[in-house]
């Protein structure tokens, strides 16, 4: 089926880990600027003001962290390399991990700054806006990276880094492609605006890449057309660059997936939005664990936006995560109405 039982893990997660005080603000307006180059809209608080909250949650989060309760909830042995602070939120990190079955043992310690925090505020659209102070994780270098103990990995997710440890991304990608070890990829801001040109040599080491759409366009300098042939030239250009699998995701319109012999392209499931937060790290280890199961990209696809669905209907990053055996459930049931 998929689990090889002489590797020790079946998926490393490496990047952020964080403690997040997600907090449902209604009253919080939202603008929008249009220019030449297109539209951005901004969340708008009365500056000065004092303003209600309608719900508020403390939680963990982080992409290493998010991918990581997915990965273990759907069945696979996973291992997260992340750097916290010697701190409560730090230990409650762990314990969140602990408690779906993910091995913490790789993940190291900061003492000089705390773990990170995140104050993320929803709109009444569902969607947020993100207070981030990395903490720890910014400092994630190469001496922090148990290399010995993932050599044996048959998956590595990597997502976004900040600070110093953006740095990894090609040694993590040159590791995961001597090590046979298949590389699963999403990109922080920094990286993907200076494009292909900064990063082609680790595409080719990356086995499958997720990002949206607008990141997308970004990274690889593909402007917006009518139809798909727009994202169909993204996916050439990534493909050209050594990428097996492309995923661009595009939020309540759905995803595409190209293998760069076939195109593949899924709806999202319609779903009542509560807050939008770890939608993205929900697909794509939804996405990679399916891939692991045995599925082929279109079910992957489904089951990958099944597990986002779930996540963007709870309050909070991870709550929503679906088992493996509630994935395929979701996408069965929503397949036969």
């Amino acid at each position: 089926m998929h689990a090889d039982s002489s590797r020790q893990y079946d998926i490393i997660t490496v990047g952020s880990a964080t403690e997040d005080v997600m907090v449902h603000c209604s009253s919080a307006g939202v603008i929008t600027m249009a220019d030449q180059n297109g539209e951005t809209a901004f969340m708008v608080l009365e500056y000065g003001g004092k303003i209600h909250v309608d719900d508020m949650l403390i939680s963990v989060g982080g992409g290493s962290v998010n991918t990581a309760i997915t990965f273990a909830k759907q069945g696979m042995r996973v291992g997260v390399v992340s750097k916290i602070g010697r701190d409560e939120p730090g230990d409650r990190v762990k314990r969140r991990l602990e408690e779906v079955g993910a091995y913490t043992g790789l993940m190291a310690y900061s003492d000089t700054s705390g773990t990170g925090y995140s104050t993320i505020i929803t709109a009444f659209t569902g969607e947020r806006t993100v207070l981030v102070h990395r903490g720890a994780s910014r400092e994630l270098g190469r001496s922090d990276i148990p290399w010995d103990e993932m050599a044996g990995a048959e998956w590595m997710y990597v997502g976004a880094l900040a600070g110093q440890s953006w740095r990894l991304y090609p040694d993590l990608a040159h590791f995961a492609d001597e090590h046979d070890i298949k590389l699963g990829l999403n990109l922080g801001t920094s990286q993907i605006d200076q494009g292909l040109d900064e990063y082609g040599e680790l595409l080719e080491c990356t086995y499958v890449i997720f990002q949206n759409d607008e990141e997308m366009r970004r990274l690889t300098g593909v402007e917006a057309e009518r139809g798909d042939r727009d994202e169909r030239e993204i996916c050439r250009r990534l493909h050209d660059h050594g990428v097996d699998i492309v995923v661009i995701t595009d939020g309540r319109r759905g995803a595409t997936a190209s293998d760069g012999r076939a195109h593949y392209t899924v709806p999202a499931y319609e779903v009542e939005v509560v807050s939008t937060v770890g939608a993205g790290d929900a697909f794509a280890a939804g996405f990679i664990s399916a891939l692991w199961h045995g599925r082929d990209l279109p079910a992957a696809l489904r089951l990958g936006a099944a597990n986002a669905a779930s996540v963007v209907g709870h309050q909070g990053a991870n709550r929503g995560i679906l088992t493996w055996e509630e994935a395929l459930q979701f996408v069965d049931e929503r397949s036969t109405r």
